[in-house]
């Protein structure tokens, strides 16, 4: 019998590996969930799913706005726009949720860096609560750099473990020279931080370029970015499609990218300017918008979900 076993063992040994866990085989197609009023959210760039308080949304806008996020159900109503105290921010691009110690903050990125110029960016964090009022007092801000150089970033978001993970995007103001996405993150003791500039570790790369070869340039530029609950995946929005990642980003990033394997990508029609992600509240799928606002009276908001995996 042992003879038998290490037999079978050795067979097993040799067979490749199955498919990432997790990975979504089959998309649904986007279907409408919401038209969400244009005035105040005029150029949506973030958008979360509370799973604290369920069926409440959190956007922001994008640069040119104050330092203010807005609330709404999942239809859209019952708006509610929250400003917080501290100075105007640079280019607001993203927000996230994710744990603060003991509790669950949204997070407030001002990363955006068209030009390639800023020396610093930061992080607004406010604890999620029940009832918030017309004005109120972050928690903490915490500035922080890359450690090679101005990076843009519109698609960030915060693991369940504390760290905060960024991933670039072009910063040449027409976007004409994508190549892979860098990953920087900061750490849950970094965020933790009030004093100083923190400094982010770059801890990989996504060859979008390489995964989505047959999209255009701008399929391959990242806008938006969630993680899960248990953090074994991700979701990364692009102009043109959205990007599963089916690891855990704390553990690093794979050096290749194979659809089917570790990555799943979804792609339909894209919204113009697509540029605000968010995972549904029990993971099953996810919710995207557009910030082209200002040209209609709403935007869509889209919901997308897995079917098989």
């Amino acid at each position: 019998m042992r003879a038998v076993a290490a037999l079978a063992y050795a067979l097993m040994a040799t067979l490749p590996l199955p498919a990432q866990a997790g990975v979504c085989k089959a998309w649904s197609a986007p279907v409408l969930a919401a038209s969400i009023a244009s005035k105040p959210i005029d150029e949506a760039s973030g958008l979360e799913a509370s799973r604290a308080y369920p069926g409440r949304l959190y956007h922001n806008n994008d640069s040119g706005d104050d330092l203010r996020f807005f609330i709404t159900d999942m239809a859209g109503g019952n708006l509610q726009v929250v400003n917080l105290k501290g100075p105007k921010p640079a280019d607001i691009e993203e927000m996230s949720l994710g744990p603060c110690g003991a509790k669950t903050c949204l997070y407030l990125g001002d990363t955006g860096d068209n030009a390639g110029a800023r020396t610093e960016v930061a992080f607004t964090i406010l604890p999620e609560k029940k009832t918030f009022s017309d004005t109120e007092t972050p928690l903490r801000v915490v500035r922080a750099r890359y450690p090679d150089g101005p990076h843009n970033v519109e698609a960030f978001a915060v693991h369940p473990n504390g760290d905060l993970f960024a991933v670039t995007k072009p910063i040449d103001k027409q976007m004409t020279k994508p190549g892979p996405a860098s990953v920087y993150r900061l750490s849950a003791n970094q965020l933790r931080q009030t004093e100083g500039v923190q400094v982010f570790t770059k801890v990989g790369e996504l060859n979008l370029p390489q995964l989505l070869s047959d999209l255009p340039f701008y399929g391959w530029i990242p806008t938006g970015l969630d993680i899960s609950r248990d953090g074994k995946r991700a979701v990364l929005l692009t102009y043109m499609a959205v990007v599963e990642l089916g690891f855990d980003l704390a553990g690093g990033v794979p050096a290749t990218l194979t659809a089917g394997d570790n990555v799943s990508v979804f792609r339909a029609p894209p919204l113009a300017q697509q540029e605000a992600i968010a995972l549904l509240p029990d993971d099953s799928g996810f919710l995207y918008d557009t910030e082209a606002g200002r040209k209609a009276e709403t935007f869509p908001l889209n919901k997308v979900t897995c079917t098989a995996r």
